[in-house]
């Protein structure tokens, strides 16, 4: 199976009027992930958006090392 990381991204979102907080979502293209995949608390759409590339980077190396683990 070969990972496109194209298909994967990160959507932020204000979560809170006041204080004003925002979260992100790392969320798939060709189909829904079935699970969630969230952080949340931060103070700016930025904050968020690097928080959320981040965890995508971070998930997408886990998942590639997964993909190449040989089968038992």
């Amino acid at each position: 199976m070969a990972i496109d990381p194209h298909d994967y991204h990160v959507v932020a979102s204000r979560t809170g009027d006041r204080p004003e907080r925002w979260s992100w979502e790392i969320r798939r293209k060709s189909q829904p992930l079935g699970i969630k995949m969230t952080g949340d608390g931060f103070q700016s759409d930025s904050a968020a958006q690097f928080a959320g590339k981040k965890a995508l980077a971070d998930f997408l190396s886990d998942l590639e090392k997964e993909d190449k683990r040989p089968l038992k």
